[in-house]
C-alpha cells in the first residue's frame, strides 16, 4: 500500500537477522545485522534537486531552474524579476527555507542567495498546495538545505565570470558537524566606476555577497538539534544625470540613485524522532532586514525590520489507516520605517502610474504585527489504491484584522501500478501588499487578498525510462488592491479591494531519466489569465499572461569526464499596454510624458533562448576540479521585455521615439570548482 506524508523521516532505525537455511544441528546460524538510526542527517542532494542543478546555463543557481518548469515565468524578463506562477504576480507567491517564511531570496539581478552545494531538496507547490503552507495565494518555494557531512574538513572553491564561493565543511565529534559558505558576486569587475555613459555615471559598482551555515548535533538515535545562519547583502549606486534618458523623462529622478539591501537570520531546530512515525519539529528563528534607497533630489526610503518566529509541527500515525499531521506558528514583525517620496498610486494593473502621481510626503513611524497560524491535516488511506488528504489552516492577522479557516483537500487514486490520478482544491489568503495599506500612502483597512485553487492531475508511467503527467488547473483571485481614479476618490484611500481575477490553465511533461547516459525533460503549457475591475465591470489580460510556454531541457554524459546539457525556452510575449502618443509633462516644462493606449491590448513578439553548457572533470595536484563551459542564448535571439518612450533633446508632441528594450544578448560563461 502506498503511503502520502507530509513530514517524512529521514531515517528508521532498522534492525534484523537473515538466517540461512541450517543444514545440522552442530552448524552455526548465520547472522546479518544491519543498524541505523532514526535521526541520521540528510547530507545528500535529492535526485530530483540535482537535475534542476545541471540544468544548462544558470551558473550553478538552483532557483534559476524554475523558469524551466512549466507555468513559470521571469516577472522581470532576462535581467531579473522574481518568478510568476500559474498567472499570479510575484507578490503571491511565498518562500520558505527550512520551513521558515524569508521575504529575501533574490540579488538584485535575478540569481538566488544559494550556494548550490548546501541545497538538498528544492519544490514548486504551483497550486493547491498543503495545509502546512499559508500567506501565499500564487505558488510556494520549499527550499530545504542539506545536513552537514560527518567528514574530514574539506574546502569547496567555486568560481566563475559572475561570481565566486568558498565552502568548509567537516565534523568536529562523533556526533557533530558543520559547514560554512560564503559568496561574492564579480559583476562589479566589469562596470567601471566613474564613466560617464548616455549621461549615467556609475559610482557603486553593483555587488552582491551571500552566506549559509549550519551546525548539527545528532543527539543519541532520536534527537537533532540544528544552528543555522543565513544572510545576503546587496549594493549598487548609478549617477542620473539631466543629460540622460531616465533624467529626461522623469526629472524628478535626477540625482544619485543608491540601493542597500540585506538581511540576516538564525534558527535553533529541534526534531524528534519516535515511534509510530512520530516527528516532531520545534523551530525558533530570529532575523533583520534593512533597505535603504536614496534618488532624485532629497529622496530616500528606510525600512528597518526585525521578525521573531516559533514554529511547531508534529506528525504520528495514529493506526487505523491514519497519519495525522497538525502545527502551528506565531510571526512578530516590528518595521522600523521613515521615507521622503513623491509617491505614485498605482498598482500592476493600471495602464499609466505617471498619471496617479501624488503629492511629496515624508512619514516615520514604528509598525508592529503578529501573524498566528495553527493547521491539521489527516492522510487516510481509504483502501489500497485511493487516498484522501482532508486540512484546514486557522490564520490571524492582527494589522488586518481578519481571521480565516481555509479548508484544503486532495485525493489521490492509484488506477494500477503506472497510472495516477490526482485532484486537489483549497482556500488561501496573504498579506497585502506593504505599499497599499502604509498609512499617507495606502489605506490601512485594505482587507488580504484572496484565492480559490483547483487542480486535476495524472501521472503515468510508460516504462522505466518514460513518464508523462498532465495536469489542469484553475486560480479565482479575489480582494486584490484596485488603485482609485484621485479625481473620484473624495475620502483618499487611495485603494480598494475591488479588483478580482482568474487563472486557468494546462501542463503536459514529459521526463526521460538517466538511460545510455543521457535524460531530460520537456512541457508545453497553456493559460489565460485576467484581471476584473468590479467598479467598472471590466475585464482585462493580466499583464504576466503568457498563453503558451515550451521547454526543453536535456543532459548527456559522453564519459566520466565529459557531460553536455542543452535547455531551450520558447513562449508567446506577454501582454503590454501601447504607448499611443505624448502630452505635456504638468510638472516640468518643455518634457513630456507618454499617453497609453488600452490596458494589455498588445502583444509582445515571441520569446526564444536557447543555453548551452559543457563540463569537463579532471584533478589538478591530486584535487578534483570541475571545468564548466557555458553560453547564454546561443541563438542570439533578440527577445523584447516591453516598450518605453526613449526621451530625446527636441522630442515634440508629433516628433518622439519609442524603443523595445532587449533581454541579454549572447553571452558565453566559464567556471571552476575544486576541493582540497
Amino acid at each position: 500500500m502506498k503511503t502520502i506524508t507530509t513530514l517524512t523521516l529521514t531515517a528508521l532505525a532498522i534492525s534484523g537477522a537473515l538466517q540461512a537455511k541450517e543444514q545440522s544441528a552442530n552448524k552455526p546460524v548465520e547472522v546479518i545485522e544491519v543498524q541505523g538510526q532514526r535521526n541520521a542527517p540528510l547530507t545528500e542532494v535529492s535526485v530530483q534537486t540535482q537535475k534542476l542543478l545541471n540544468v544548462a546555463g544558470i551558473d550553478n543557481d538552483p532557483l534559476s531552474a524554475v523558469f524551466s518548469l512549466p507555468g513559470v515565468v521571469h516577472s522581470g524578463g532576462d535581467h531579473g524579476g522574481e518568478p510568476a506562477i500559474r498567472g499570479s504576480s510575484p507578490e503571491d507567491n511565498a518562500f520558505f527555507i527550512d520551513n521558515m517564511p524569508v521575504d529575501y531570496i533574490f540579488h538584485i539581478f535575478g540569481d538566488s542567495i544559494f550556494n548550490k552545494n548546501v541545497v538538498q531538496d528544492f519544490s514548486l507547490h504551483s497550486a493547491a498546495f498543503g495545509s502546512e503552507y499559508g500567506n501565499a495565494t500564487g505558488g510556494v518555494f520549499d527550499v530545504k538545505l542539506r545536513a552537514p557531512r560527518n567528514q574530514d574538513i574539506t574546502t569547496t572553491v567555486d568560481a566563475s565570470l559572475l561570481k565566486t564561493g568558498i565552502m568548509v565543511e567537516g565534523g568536529l565529534a562523533e556526533d557533530h558537524a558543520f559547514y560554512i559558505s560564503y559568496r561574492r558576486s564579480l559583476i562589479h569587475l566589469f562596470l567601471p566606476e566613474g564613466e560617464e555613459e548616455d549621461g549615467l555615471t556609475i559610482f557603486e559598482a553593483p555587488q552582491s555577497d551571500d552566506y549559509q551555515a549550519k551546525y548539527q548535533w545528532l543527539i543519541g538515535n532520536d534527537h537533532r538539534l540544528t544552528f543555522t545562519a543565513l544572510g545576503a547583502n546587496d549594493i549598487a549606486g548609478i549617477n542620473i544625470s539631466e543629460a540622460s534618458e531616465e533624467g529626461r523623462l522623469d526629472p524628478d529622478n535626477v540625482g544619485d540613485l543608491e540601493i542597500t539591501t540585506g538581511f540576516d537570520s538564525q534558527s535553533l531546530v529541534w526534531d524528534y524522532f519516535g515511534d509510530h512515525s512520530q516527528v516532531l519539529n520545534v523551530v525558533l528563528a530570529h532575523s533583520s532586514e534593512s533597505v535603504v534607497q536614496n534618488y532624485g533630489e532629497g529622496q530616500y526610503i528606510r525600512n528597518d525590520e526585525e521578525e521573531l518566529n516559533f514554529r511547531v509541527a508534529y506528525q504520528v500515525d495514529i493506526g487505523n489507516d491514519h497519519i495525522l499531521s497538525t502545527g502551528g506558528s506565531v510571526e512578530r514583525v516590528e518595521a522600523d520605517y521613515s521615507y521622503d517620496v513623491i509617491p505614485y498610486f498605482c498598482t500592476d494593473h493600471d495602464a499609466d502610474c505617471s498619471a496617479k502621481k501624488g503629492e511629496r510626503r515624508q512619514d516615520k513611524d514604528v509598525l508592529t504585527m503578529v501573524n498566528s497560524a495553527f493547521y491539521i491535516k489527516d492522510n487516510w488511506a481509504v483502501s489500497a489504491n485511493v487516498e484522501l488528504e482532508i486540512g484546514a489552516r486557522a490564520e490571524y492577522n492582527d494589522y488586518t484584522e481578519q481571521s480565516f479557516v481555509h479548508p484544503r483537500l486532495a485525493a489521490f487514486w492509484y488506477v494500477s501500478d503506472d497510472l495516477k490520478i490526482t485532484t486537489k482544491a483549497g482556500r488561501y489568503s496573504r498579506f497585502p501588499d506593504i505599499d497599499t495599506v502604509l498609512r499617507k500612502l495606502g489605506n490601512p483597512e485594505l482587507d488580504a487578498p484572496t484565492a480559490t485553487h483547483y487542480s486535476l492531475g495524472a501521472d503515468y508511467q510508460i516504462n522505466d525510462i518514460w513518464q508523462t503527467s498532465i495536469e489542469v488547473y484553475h486560480k479565482d483571485l479575489e480582494d486584490m488592491a484596485l488603485s482609485l481614479d484621485p479625481e473620484t476618490d473624495i475620502e483618499q484611500r487611495r485603494y480598494s479591494n475591488d479588483l478580482s481575477g482568474t487563472a486557468s490553465g494546462v501542463e503536459w511533461v514529459v521526463k526521460r531519466e538517466r538511460e545510455n547516459g543521457w535524460y531530460g525533460w520537456a512541457s508545453v503549457s497553456w493559460s489565460q489569465s485576467e484581471r476584473t475591475d468590479e467598479l467598472t465591470n471590466i475585464t482585462k489580460d493580466y499583464h504576466l499572461d503568457t498563453p503558451l510556454l515550451g521547454n526543453v531541457v536535456a543532459n548527456y554524459q559522453l564519459n566520466e569526464r565529459w557531460d553536455f546539457g542543452l535547455r531551450y525556452t520558447i513562449r508567446s510575449g506577454a501582454r503590454y499596454t501601447p504607448i499611443i502618443g505624448l502630452r505635456e509633462n504638468p510638472d516640468h516644462p518643455n518634457r513630456f510624458l507618454a499617453n497609453y493606449g488600452e490596458l494589455n491590448a498588445k502583444t509582445l513578439p515571441a520569446y526564444q533562448r536557447l543555453d548551452l553548457q559543457a563540463n569537463y572533470k579532471t584533478t589538478i595536484f591530486s584535487h578534483p576540479v570541475e571545468w564548466q563551459f557555458a553560453l547564454i542564448n546561443a541563438l542570439n535571439s533578440d527577445n523584447v521585455s516591453g516598450y518605453y518612450y526613449a526621451a530625446e533633446e527636441g522630442d515634440s508632441l508629433t516628433n518622439f521615439k519609442i524603443e523595445g528594450e532587449a533581454d541579454i544578448g549572447m553571452f558565453p560563461s566559464i567556471g571552476l570548482s575544486t576541493q582540497f
